[in-house]
Formats: structure tokens, C-alpha cells, sequence
């Protein structure tokens, strides 16, 4: 645990923004100073995710074994992330943490999937629900993706991380006959695993770019043309200099 008063967290996920095609410093400058605006994340995901990651243990528990789709081998078993890294508690949710003692930042972070292999190196995985695009370059979200598992195999500090997966969770097009029922509808999604590269020096490049902007009195540049949290801003600083 971190006695650290001051504690500056910073999540894999919000680190992963700093990364994207899009990003503004100005949005993150402003919404690490005085919060983001409220914004509401369909608890559906949430669903999906918790059962999703509840019926992986339970077959692992019964047969010793993962869902086909998931081909990993070698896999001696699944690990909590107590057994990897150290761990806080939030809001009854335990999370991995690092402090990056260059940028004052503690990485917080928890992953979907861990898998313990008989090498003794771990195989940590991320789930998606979202649609898979064959070309990288098309996916906005990717490198933003990329940057969360990496802050992972960061995160986890007891045991050595020799590879991370993304596995995406695809809603298909497929309709038959079983899609309803009296007093029911199901989804199918078909899953796709691809594998991302554990790339030395992107987290740490990041905490240090974070730093920067926020080391900063004064909110810094926007992105042009940006309609994120900047832009909402200056909307409201227009209409108060008018009313």
C-alpha cells in the first residue's frame, strides 16, 4: 500500500487517451484539474464484462480448460490480481498499482484476464466488446488499447509478463430462428483474439508526457477542431460574456 498523502493515480485506461490520433492536452489538462463532464457509460458493457470474465472461471474451475475461441497454450492457470502485483481498494473494486517514481504518478489498473503459464510467465488478456477491424490503422481505439495492456504487464510486478492479447467481442449480423424466444432475445457475438506487442518505454513516455502538460499553470494549446471537453468550455465562456 502507498501512505503517500498526495497520491496522483492515473488509470491504464485514461493513460491510453494520451495515445490516441485525437488527442488534446487542454481536454486533459482541465478535466485532471477540475474533473471531466458527467458522462454516462451504459451499464450493459458492465454486464457483458462481469459475466464474460464469471463463465471463463467457472469452466477453468469445472474442466480445467479455456473456451475454445480463447486458443492459448500452455496455460497452468488463472491468477487474481493479488498474486501478481500490489493492490488497492476502490469503491470495492481492487486494482493494480505502480508508482513511476520520474513522474509522481501511481498506475492503477485492472486486468480482465490473467493466465499463469508452465513457463512460469503470465499471458494477460483484455476484453472488448467491440468490433474487431482487420487494419489497425482503422481502429481509433487501438492504440489507446495497446496502452492499457502494456500499463498491465507494468502493473504487474511479481511475475514476468511474456505476452498480452486483445480479444474482441464482435455483435453479429446472424439472425435465426433461436434469436427469440417467448420471453427473451439473444445476442451472439463472435470473439477474435489478436496479440499486441509489449512495447518497452510507452507507459513511462506517456506518464512523462502526462507530466508535462499538467506541470503546466496555465491549460496549453488545444487540439484543433477539437469537440471534446475544451471545446464545451469555451461554448460556456461565450454565452456568460454574452448574457
Amino acid at each position: 500500500m502507498f501512505n503517500n498523502e498526495n497520491k496522483k493515480y492515473i488509470g491504464v485506461k485514461e493513460l491510453g487517451n494520451l495515445a490516441k490520433e485525437d488527442f488534446c492536452p487542454r481536454c486533459f489538462w482541465y478535466e485532471r484539474k477540475f474533473g471531466p463532464f458527467p458522462s454516462i457509460f451504459p451499464g450493459i458493457f458492465n454486464v457483458i464484462d462481469r459475466n464474460l470474465k464469471r463463465s471463463i472461471w467457472e469452466r477453468w474451475k469445472k474442466e480445467r480448460r479455456l473456451p475454445k475461441w480463447l486458443n492459448v497454450k500452455s496455460v497452468e492457470r488463472i491468477l487474481t490480481t493479488e498474486s501478481i502485483g500490489t493492490i488497492e481498494e476502490k469503491h470495492k473494486q481492487k486494482y493494480l498499482v505502480a508508482l513511476h517514481k520520474k513522474s509522481g504518478f501511481i498506475l492503477r489498473g485492472a486486468p480482465d484476464l490473467i493466465l499463469k503459464l508452465k513457463d512460469g510467465t503470465l499471458h494477460i488478456i483484455d476484453f472488448k466488446t467491440a468490433r474487431f477491424k482487420e487494419d489497425k490503422e482503422d481502429d481509433q481505439f487501438f492504440p489507446m488499447y495497446e496502452v492499457q495492456l502494456n500499463g498491465y504487464a507494468i502493473l504487474a510486478t511479481k511475475i514476468k509478463v511474456s505476452q498480452l492479447s486483445l480479444a474482441y467481442f464482435n455483435p453479429t449480423d446472424k439472425i435465426s430462428e433461436e434469436v427469440f424466444s417467448e420471453n427473451s432475445f439473444r445476442l451472439d457475438f463472435e470473439p477474435k483474439v489478436i496479440s499486441v506487442k509489449i512495447k518497452k518505454g510507452l507507459i513511462s513516455n506517456l506518464l512523462m508526457k502526462a507530466k508535462k502538460i499538467l506541470d503546466s499553470k496555465e491549460p496549453p494549446p488545444g487540439r484543433e477542431n477539437c469537440r471534446g471537453t475544451c471545446y464545451y468550455l469555451s461554448k460556456i465562456g461565450k454565452t456568460l460574456l454574452q448574457s
